[in-house]
């Protein structure tokens, strides 16, 4: 787990100097650079296997041609080595770099599919001038892309890195701002900056002097595309899901430094307790507030680890200490998010007790069908269908009752305007503020898209992924291509690595599910994620019997509370736009923190323009 950067194209200048300082945090333990007369290669080393300095990156090959910058973990690259030992490559080290190097060298973009891991990284052939550069199927390591001017190419596993990058000042992409205000996140490959995008998901860039083709190296994986075996049994079902359990939890143990794990009171993260070694070091997030029993797992959480025989390190947050670390926390945010203070915080935690790995249950909910969005989605969907052509004049009335202004009801009448769909569903669901709402705000602050005749984006209404009939399906790849993908993997391991911790996700694993895809959808995403339970019989009656709670913070306390304010100004709004929700103000609030810090940007009313 580590942070890079590069420059090709381009003389290197002070590229190196402007960067490295702004990864620091993602790799403390070693430092390199490797740059020619147009070309800049920086690394930033968090050491997890072979903390040797045969380690340290850019990596370059034996004859020198090839130099390789690596971010994540290949968790196969026992096997991978191997297979290249028989072919005749002798390795000198024994980390997943070198091998990944020799890998890449010998198979190209084409050996991408066999990598099991997370990553992140840029593989420059010296002699050709040109660059490989490839994110794992999931998305969970970053890597940010600046192109041109003059078919230039810069990058960063971090945008703020990529910003540090370049004098010149930024400028805001109000498509994306649109989708922030939208869904409380940035979805790639867009961010707010304009002319920086991430690289997609799955994808591979190859680049030479002036040219860029970026194209998608292998099928996503939330789709979980396979042939269905309609007839399997709930029991075939369970023993399928055990033995993939297994081996994934066994393939993220692998490392040269202790694992602990994030540990909450819920199913996901207690299986794999379950499933682990004993004796790991556990972490979890208390409330101690007035009104917090609501969100406070502390107690379950301890219980569950002492049954397992877990190290376990708790920490009880005040919001005095909540709004004594805000700032450092916001000062991490690579891009503005709702969520993310969650992963910061325990991060912090795992990291003071001497931890520089941890493993999470991220992803479970996605798998296994925990989220409410299953059950609600398809009814939203087929309310909206019930209501045919007379949607549109329904939303009108909605929006003339009294407590019109109401959140939840500005979203329902913007899917009542629009042809019925599941995605849309999906969106009224989720979101954050509808599209009449952030028109309005666009056009409050003087960033309407139209000004520019960029026009307010629509997210695709598709569905679900290829070949996919079910609903139940068609949520999960909706939860996993704009939730998980946009939301969570990208505040999870930004805020990790701001504490310089790499956090693993066995249940956000490509070949985990493989393995799950024939199971039909009515077993995988059975309500109450039952598949899961099953599967791991270790866990006690009284935890299974618990409700589900979820991990998150009371802000809505802390916000409404006079006595203890966080220290964020909220931006003007237009009457009428509803902002009791916690999440909404929250959103507004990080939104224009990070705008100013970054772009020098202040979201002003009209009256103040």
């Amino acid at each position: 787990m580590c942070g890079f950067a590069g420059q090709l194209g381009r003389p290197p200048g002070a590229f190196a100097e402007r960067v490295g300082p702004r990864l620091a945090h993602r790799g403390p333990d070693d430092a390199g650079v490797w740059q020619d007369a147009d070309a800049c290669l920086v690394h930033r080393r968090l050491a997890i296997l072979d903390l040797s300095p045969l380690g340290h990156q850019p990596m370059a090959s034996a004859c020198g041609r090839w130099q390789l910058v690596f971010n994540g973990e290949i968790y196969n690259h026992a096997d991978l080595r191997r297979q290249l030992e028989a072919e005749g490559h002798r390795f000198r080290g024994s980390g997943d770099t070198e091998v990944l190097l020799a890998w890449l060298i010998r198979r190209g973009e084409g050996g991408l599919g066999a990598l099991r891991g997370m990553f992140a990284f840029c593989l420059f052939d010296t002699r050709e001038r040109r660059a490989l550069l490839a994110r794992d199927p999931h998305g969970i390591k970053p890597l940010y892309l600046r192109y041109g001017p003059g078919g230039a190419l810069a990058f960063a596993s971090e945008l703020r890195a990529l910003l540090a990058a370049d004098s010149a000042p930024a400028a805001l992409d109000r498509q994306a701002l649109e989708r922030y205000l939208a869904t409380g996140s940035v979805p790639e490959p867009r961010t707010l900056v304009a002319g920086v995008q991430r690289l997609p998901s799955g994808h591979a860039a190859i680049w030479s002097p002036g040219r860029l083709e970026i194209s998608a190296w292998g099928p996503l994986p939330e789709s979980l595309e396979g042939s269905v075996e309609d007839g399997m049994t709930a029991t075939e079902a369970t023993a399928r899901t055990r033995a993939a359990l297994e081996d994934s939890v066994a393939a993220h143990m692998v490392s040269d430094v202790p694992v602990g794990l994030f540990l909450s009171a819920g199913l996901d993260s207690a299986s794999l307790l379950a499933l682990a070694p004993r004796g790991l070091h556990t972490f979890t997030i208390g409330f101690d507030a007035a009104g917090a029993d609501g969100f406070d797992e502390s107690g379950p959480a301890a219980r569950i680890a002492r049954h397992f025989g877990a190290h376990h390190t708790p920490l009880n947050l005040t919001a005095d200490q909540a709004r004594e670390w805000l700032p450092a926390f916001l000062a991490s945010q690579d891009q503005p998010s709702i969520d993310g203070y969650n992963t910061w915080c325990v991060s912090r935690l795992a990291r003071e007790q001497g931890l520089k790995v941890a493993l999470s249950g991220l992803g479970g909910d996605e798998l296994f069908g925990g989220y409410p969005s299953f059950r609600m989605v398809p009814k939203l969907a087929r309310w909206r269908g019930r209501l045919g052509p007379a949607g549109p004049l329904a939303a009108r009335l909605l929006r003339r009752l009294p407590q019109g202004r109401r959140a939840r009801q500005q979203r329902l009448a913007g899917l009542l305007e629009a042809p019925a769909s599941l995605g849309r569903a999906y969106g009224c669901f989720r979101g954050l503020f509808s599209r009449a709402e952030s028109d309005r705000l666009l056009a409050h602050w003087g960033l309407a898209a139209g000004e520019t005749g960029a026009g307010a984006e629509e997210p695709p209404a598709t569905d679900g992924g290829p070949g996919k009939v079910e609903a139940l399906d068609r949520v999960a790849w909706l939860e996993g291509t704009r939730y998980l993908r946009n939301q969570l993997l990208p505040d999870s391991d930004v805020m990790a690595m701001a504490a310089g911790l790499e956090l693993r996700l066995p249940l956000v694993d490509a070949q985990l599910q493989r393995r799950l895809a024939p199971i039909p959808s009515a077993l995988r995403l059975a309500e109450g994620k039952q598949l899961l339970a099953r599967s791991v019989p270790e866990l006690p009656d009284w935890f299974l019997a618990r409700p589900k709670q979820g991990f998150r913070f009371p802000f809505q306390l802390w916000l409404d509370d006079p006595g203890s304010p966080l220290p964020l100004r909220l931006p003007p709004t237009p009457p009428g736009i509803d902002l009791d929700p916690w999440y909404r103000r929250w959103s507004l609030m990080v939104l224009q923190h990070w705008l100013e810090i970054h772009l020098g940007l202040t979201l002003c009313g009209a009256a103040d323009r």
